[in-house]
């Protein structure tokens, strides 16, 4: 029932979050970020050359440059393409140096720290260009100036080639820094969503092994009960008209068989469902057998059950599939024995193997049968859970014949409960958890037989 209470999604609450935090915010949009702060800075550029008088042709040069900052770090080949060709134009028009030649070590920075390995190469080519195209350009100057000559303009060349050589070094040495940073937490985000990508496949395998599971607990039960009343309606109509006076227990066996399954399916829904009330009730196991095949004999087959050993201190989930085992082997004798069929079970049990074996002398294979049932497949992943092996075909002669053998683990073997534990206690229908392989002997290859159609 709906209480009005909106939920909110791990991924909504997620993307709320980071709208929030505005740290985060800057860190996931660059371009913008670097838009407003160059901006800024090239309108405060100008309102403080405006009001100071010095604006001229340096300007109309450097605002341009520092607004070519906002494309560094998102596409750096273009910034420094930019910046580096204004730079050349205003040594070309005679201006040696504007306040806009800073941006070209923070274009060269960018294009260490953000670009490809040719971007990169490229960077580092511009700013050396640089540094020797203004050592070039000052070394002119103090080689044409009336107090200089050949001695001071080399002189000024080799100072500021040095110089320009040791920044382009040292900002590429902080560029590689902030390359190798930006790498490695590239390398923990992939890593955190190959974490949560490798979760989110290990719970839709969870989830699908749990569907299965249910699935099998959904045909065993929904088979058996079906069959048991199909097979005591079609006995009724016959009953009904030689013996009225009987017609009634078969109606009461119908109807008790198809209370049993409905309480099975809610117990099976509730789990889908998670509802606790509806999760809890005794689970089925061998000591359920006499009235299985009570219901079994009811519906117009005789079955003989004999069990040899004790079968009490079997591990629960062992117990449920014995009993499902044996549940889809006499719904088989049901629906493909023919009606004059009659079925055996018996289990025996040893200090470290539990066998159960259900014949039947119908007619061994139904030939309407279409081999697409999944009984025997489900029979078969039951006792491979368990390490066991399942052997199920036709009989030489007439009849089918299921064969099914589980190794026991040690401590259930040696310590068995001197009292069976009451059937009717509850406990959760959604508890019973494969066994782990503790305690049991290495897996044996199940037997498969040909002509399965069951």
């Amino acid at each position: 029932m709906h209480d009005g209470s909106t939920t909110t999604s791990p991924a909504a609450a997620a993307d709320g979050a980071r709208r929030r935090d505005p740290f985060r915010w800057v860190l996931e949009n660059p371009g913008t970020v670097d838009l407003v702060v160059f901006a800024a800075a090239a309108v405060l550029m100008s309102f403080f050359a405006l009001l100071s008088g010095s604006a001229g042709w340096w300007l109309l040069v450097s605002v341009p440059m520092v607004l070519a900052g906002a494309l560094c770090r998102t596409r750096p080949l273009l910034g420094v393409a930019v910046i580096g060709a204004l730079a050349v134009a205003h040594l070309v028009v005679g201006i040696p140096v504007v306040a806009g030649d800073v941006m070209t070590f923070y274009a060269m920075y960018c294009a260490v720290a953000h670009g490809t390995p040719a971007v990169h190469r490229i960077g580092v080519g511009a700013g050396m260009l640089g540094v020797f195209a203004q050592a070039l350009t000052w070394s002119t100057i103090a080689l044409n100036d009336g107090f200089g000559g050949l001695l001071e303009g080399l002189a000024v060349f080799m100072v500021l080639t040095i110089v320009g050589t040791i920044t382009i070094v040292a900002i590429w040495a902080v560029a590689n820094l902030q390359r190798a940073r930006l790498r490695q937490l590239a390398l923990t985000r992939e890593r955190a969503e190959q974490a949560v990508r490798e979760r989110e496949q290990r719970t839709a395998l969870a989830v699908a092994d749990e569907r299965a599971r249910i699935a099998r607990e959904m045909h065993d039960v929904v088979a058996h009960s079906l069959s048991v009343i199909i097979a005591q309606a079609d006995g009724g109509r016959f009953i009904a008209s030689q013996k009225p006076e009987r017609a009634a227990e078969v109606l009461g066996t119908i109807g008790e068989t198809g209370r049993a399954a409905l309480a099975d399916m809610r117990a099976l829904l509730g789990v889908l469902r998670q509802e606790d009330e509806t999760g809890y009730g005794p689970q089925p196991g061998p000591e359920q057998l006499p009235d299985l095949a009570e219901r079994v004999r009811a519906a117009g087959t005789p079955v003989d059950l004999r069990i040899d050993g004790d079968l009490t201190g079997l591990p629960q989930a062992l117990g449920m599939s014995v009993f499902r085992l044996v549940q889809e082997a006499l719904t088989n004798v049901l629906k493909h024995g023919g009606p004059d069929a009659a079925a055996s079970v018996r289990l025996t049990r040893t200090d470290s193997v539990l066998e159960i074996e259900v014949l039947d002398d119908g007619q061994g294979v139904d030939p309407s049968a279409d081999g697409l049932g999944h009984g025997l497949t489900g029979m078969r992943e039951r006792m491979t859970l368990f390490r066991g092996t399942l052997q199920a075909g036709p009989l030489p002669t007439r009849g089918f014949r299921v064969l099914a053998r589980v190794p026991l683990p040690v401590a259930s073997a040696d310590a068995r409960p001197t009292t069976p534990p009451s059937p009717s206690a509850p406990g959760p229908a959604s508890a019973v958890e494969p066994p782990s392989a503790a305690g049991f002997p290495p897996a044996a290859p199940t037997v498969p037989h040909p002509g399965e159609t069951r």
